[in-house]
């Protein structure tokens, strides 16, 4: 009995032992704070600016495709990819043997048509002034047949007789085209000549045509075609040349309808590309398109084509190639700013900053907000100051003066 109580004081004696260094152990311990734990950061004062970025190919601010309506064989390319050129200058010539031959042709039967016309007009002059001569006579033989009526000697019967003479006289007269005395053609043979002049003057263009020019002065930027093929078969229906001003580049960018209202002709680009590397090339918004027009076929959004000039000048800069446009819409200067993760939104539409007080709790503090970038925004409160901490991603499980614990 004695050896069994030993074993069972023993027992509560080590319980006792490991109870006691447990109580020491938990008050030794640290008191974990009690709160709902959330991500903080502190506001900030500072500049901020708002853009638009956006990304499209750098084009020349005049550009030309050239395309010929002649089914002729192109006979000699004068430039190549590169070249510069001026308006008026010489791009290409085509084989003009078959419209010289038309030409040829047409002059020859202009010629006979006009040697033809002229014969026409020498003989109706001659059958005019005889009929003019007819009628004349013919007049003066109905004034004798009156006279002679008058006097008591002739006949009616004769004065009609010669009546009938004067008026076909006159009406023989009057059939032949003629203008102040003089005969001129009928507006069939005057058509007829205008036909063939026409035919003439086509067939001068087409051959002024088999000289390709440049509409503008800039640069070659694409030959489609080679010596040999017909001027108007060109592979996908591409022209034959693309003239580009590219020593004055554009890009044409396409901004959304809901930020155009923050575009403005004469607001600052920066245009940056991977062929630049680290630098950065200035440009200027120039243009806004007064319409806009569909995003793409599966969006209901509309985009307003913005052109922007490229003012900096960088021989590294080319037209094809994709650059991004940073439109610098808006500066502030030393404003208040936090980043846009810690802007929420109460249930009632309200925007509101949740900061942290000295005592751990949540205030929700109403503000508005400014300028925008893509990771920060100006913010405007009387409760707010520079440092205060705020909280990142609240929701609306966080209330007023709630107990949290910063992470």
């Amino acid at each position: 009995m004695m050896k069994k109580k030993k074993i069972i004081i023993g027992i509560v004696a080590v319980a006792a032992v490991v109870g006691g260094v447990a109580f020491k152990l938990t008050n030794a311990m640290p008191q974990q704070p009690q709160g709902t734990p959330v991500m903080t950061t502190t506001t900030n004062r500072q500049n901020i600016q708002e853009v638009l970025k956006q990304k499209a190919v750098l084009e020349g601010t005049e550009s030309a495709e050239v395309v010929s309506r002649l089914h002729y064989e192109i006979q000699q390319i004068a430039v190549k990819e590169g070249t510069r050129v001026k308006k008026g200058q010489l791009l290409a010539v085509l084989d003009s043997t078959e419209i010289q031959q038309q030409m040829a042709q047409t002059k020859g039967e202009l010629e006979l048509l006009s040697y033809q016309q002229q014969d026409i007009l020498t003989d109706r002059q001659k059958e005019y002034d005889a009929a003019v001569t007819a009628r004349e006579q013919a007049k003066r033989d109905y004034e004798r047949q009156q006279q002679l009526l008058n006097g008591g000697v002739g006949t009616q019967v004769e004065l009609d007789t010669a009546k009938d003479a004067l008026d076909k006289a006159e009406r023989a007269v009057a059939d032949i085209p003629s203008e102040n005395g003089t005969v001129v053609l009928t507006n069939a043979e005057k058509q007829t000549k205008i036909n063939a002049q026409q035919k003439a003057d086509i067939q001068a263009s087409t051959l002024n045509d088999c000289k390709i020019y440049s509409p503008i002065t800039g640069t070659v930027t694409r030959v489609n075609t080679t010596v040999g093929r017909f001027a108007d078969e060109m592979e996908s229906n591409k022209p034959i040349f693309v003239i580009e001003d590219i020593d004055n580049l554009q890009m044409k960018v396409m901004i959304s309808e809901n930020d155009i209202d923050k575009v403005q002709i004469g607001q600052e680009v920066d245009i940056t590309a991977d062929i630049l590397g680290k630098d950065v090339v200035k440009g200027i918004v120039d243009r806004i398109s007064p319409t806009g027009e569909e995003k793409n076929g599966t969006s209901s959004e509309r985009v307003i084509p913005v052109y922007i000039k490229v003012q900096g000048q960088n021989e590294k800069l080319l037209a094809g190639i994709t650059a991004q446009a940073t439109i610098k819409i808006a500066y502030a200067e030393n404003v208040l700013v936090v980043p846009l993760e810690a802007i929420g939104e109460l249930e009632d539409g309200t925007t509101a900053i949740y900061t942290v007080t000295e005592q751990g709790t949540v205030h929700i503090v109403p503000v508005k907000t400014g300028l925008e970038t893509d990771l920060q925004a100006e913010v405007t409160s009387d409760e707010l100051t520079e440092g205060q901490t705020i909280i990142l991603n609240p929701s609306l499980a966080l209330t007023e003066g709630m107990a949290v614990v910063a992470q």
